[in-house]
Parts: C-alpha cells; structure tokens; sequence
C-alpha cells in the first residue's frame, strides 16, 4: 500500500507537513510526476484530536494530493496518498466553495495516528479541469493497487508518464507544453 515511499532520501510516509523545496513547493517522490496545481484552496483535516487547516496551493501528482500552506494555519504542507483514500465526496454547496471530502488512514512516521478525514475547498475556482484527472488518477492507483494485490505485477510502482500526459491532453483538447517531467510541475493549457 506504500506506494510513495519508495525514495531513500526522504522521510517515508510523513502525511503531515511533508518535505518541500526552497521555493515551497512538493519535493517529488521517486517516480512521481506532478499534473497540475491550483491556489486558493481552503484545507482541513481532523485525525483524533488533532486538526490541521490553512489556505494555499493544492498539488496533484500521480500518486499524492499535496497541499502547501501559504504561510498562515496550522502546518507548511500536508500529503494525501493517492493510494490511502477512501469515501471521496466532491461537494456543491448553495452557499460556500465547492469541495471534495474524503478519509484517508494514517502513515507510519506522521503525527496522526487515527484515520484522517479532510477537505479541500476550492475557493478560487479550477475544481472543473481538477476533478476529472484527480478521479482519473485515482481510478489508475486504485486498479494497480488491485493488481499489484492480484499478483498481476510484482512491486509497487508509479502511474506511468504516458498515462498522465494522455489524461491531460484528452481533458485539455491541446497537446502537451513539453513532456510531463519527474521534479516539475506541469500545468496544463486551460
């Protein structure tokens, strides 16, 4: 199920306040390739007795939901594993953002230690190119994980790149700016 420890140089499995770089964005996982990002987005999550919430950038990467604080709230970064989430929700609410909700368990190595159950609001719009390849995306992890569970491939990997870049040219309708790169954030012709 630990599809997002698979690089040495980093902590595994921190979901709260994850590794980020200099410039705060994710530090990329081996394999990973990062799709799109928004900002405005409105986080929270609650495990126990613990909570977490903040304003930010949302980061969607093939095997995490990544959110970066803007400085203001409760953490600098929060990981959502592609590969943990359950009861997922996109939510329209007559008053208020729309949001996606969802429930994810705890990893090992993070301050959580009951199930995580989150929201991501999306105060400033982009939930309509950001829903279809975050459910495309899951679908992908969740039919390797039942693979992977069948004996069908032998170790954990990533979604492959070819995958990722055909989502997002099928759901932008334009070719792709350069190739989708490990250690680069793609954003797609919207």
């Amino acid at each position: 199920l630990l599809l997002t420890t698979l690089d040495a140089s980093r902590p595994a499995s921190m979901s709260d306040n994850p590794p980020l770089t200099p410039d705060r964005q994710p530090a990329p996982i081996h394999n990973e390739y990062f799709v799109l990002s928004r900002h405005g987005i409105y986080f929270s999550a609650r495990s126990g007795s613990l909570k977490f919430e903040g304003k930010g950038q949302l980061y969607l990467s093939t095997l995490r939901v990544i959110f970066v604080s803007d400085g203001r709230g409760s953490m600098n970064a929060f990981d959502l594993p592609l590969a943990t989430m359950r009861d997922e929700a996109f939510n329209q609410p007559i008053f208020g953002a729309n949001n996606l909700t969802g429930t994810s368990a705890p990893l090992d190595g993070s301050s959580c230690h009951e199930d995580i159950k989150w929201k991501l609001a999306f105060n400033e719009g982009g939930v309509g190119t950001f829903l279809p390849l975050f459910f495309r995306l899951l679908t992908e992890m969740r039919a390797m994980l039942s693979q992977q569970q069948s004996g069908t491939i032998p170790t954990a990997t990533a979604i492959p790149v070819a995958t990722a870049s055909e989502m997002l040219q099928v759901r932008t309708g334009a070719p792709c700016r350069g190739q989708l790169r490990h250690n680069h954030i793609f954003k797609p012709l919207v």
